[in-house]
């Protein structure tokens, strides 16, 4: 499937991708273009089902992926990196047009996470597999199945970070990315499809998290989750996985404030604020959505950020010149305004 920023053509995604093939599934949800506020896709959404076949997919795969030698990683990392590096271009359209991400941000976040596979093959070399003292040897060895569970501000990046790590541990895998990423999710699978992977080694199931997400917690055959998104599913994560004893990473959401000290160079330093609070439109944990000044500075800064506004031009992603796009949805837009009033 092409993507292309308001091609104004509806698609539909009726597949998940488990065990080297795309398999129908039923749930319909509607992708909402978050510019113009039209349908620009429908997603099948996976369930339990779904997600304990791609488990099994995972599982089977294991049981000689888990085997494997760094130099065998190393060769699926390279094809992987070649496979992801032909659509740069659609994976950035997706993320304008699904996602409304700003070109911008957009296309070096897109580069960044094609990147993560030609990282992590340089990093295997450098990985101590074995290490002995005195007595004591430890070995790594890859955990098993792993489900990884990506947020929808930068889903592509998520995917691709989690993935390469998995594969060069030697690990199988079970993704859920948002549903909010569907589109962006599926020009990925697509063109990692292409790598040839080993059947099972990338399974991909898109669905809600109290469904898809809840069963990869749960599930006995899952020794690992990583997971990026909300303080809230987090807990829930790590109090539900212990049941089985899994191995979990958190990356969870949260905001500081930008702290502006008494002897800052205004002109320098509130550039610098507003580049980081517009940062992808300031749907990310790392956008300093407040700014803490000494009273003393207050009106000296509120002329600085007037002076400063004018370089965030706010308008269609698409633009190349847009610093600020749209919200992912109207509900973020509503979730926003209530912070400001």
């Amino acid at each position: 499937m092409k993507a292309s920023a308001n091609s104004g053509t509806v698609r539909t995604i009726t597949t998940h991708y488990m065990d080297g093939a795309f398999i129908p599934s039923h749930e319909v949800m509607d992708i909402i273009g978050p510019t113009h506020g039209q349908l620009i896709a429908q997603v099948n959404l996976g369930d339990e089902e779904d997600t304990r076949r791609a488990i099994a997919a995972a599982k089977r795969a294991f049981a000689t992926y888990g085997t494997s030698k760094p130099e065998e990683r190393a060769e699926i990392l390279r094809r992987l990196h070649r496979a992801a590096s032909a659509r740069i271009d659609d994976l950035t359209a997706a993320m304008v047009e699904e996602y409304g991400g700003v070109v911008q941000f957009a296309r070096p976040i897109v580069e960044s996470a094609v990147n993560a596979f030609a990282a992590a093959e340089k990093a295997l070399p450098e990985i101590p597999w074995v290490r002995s003292w005195d007595k004591t040897t430890v070995i790594l060895e890859p955990v098993g199945v792993s489900g990884l569970i990506t947020a929808w501000n930068a889903n592509v990046l998520f995917m691709c970070l989690k993935f390469a790590s998995a594969v060069a541990a030697g690990c199988t895998v079970v993704i859920k990315p948002s549903e909010m990423s569907s589109l962006q999710a599926r020009v990925l699978v697509e063109a990692l499809h292409e790598a040839k992977l080993p059947n099972g080694l990338l399974n991909v199931v898109t669905g809600l998290g109290n469904t898809v997400g809840a069963e990869l917690v749960r599930n006995p055959d899952v020794a690992k989750i990583s997971f990026t998104g909300s303080v809230a599913v987090g807990q829930s994560i790590m109090r539900d996985g212990a049941a089985t004893m899994k191995r979990v990473t958190l990356e969870l959401g949260g905001k500081s404030p930008t702290i502006l000290l008494d002897d800052a160079n205004l002109k320098e330093a509130i550039p610098a604020a507003l580049a980081m609070v517009f940062l992808n439109s300031g749907q990310a944990c790392a956008a300093g959505t407040r700014l803490l000044v000494p009273s003393k500075q207050l009106d000296a800064v509120k002329r600085a950020i007037v002076e400063a506004m004018h370089a965030f031009p706010v308008g269609d992603p698409a633009d190349p010149k847009t610093a600020v796009g749209p919200m992912v949805s109207q509900r973020q837009y509503d979730r926003v305004q209530s912070y400001i009033r």
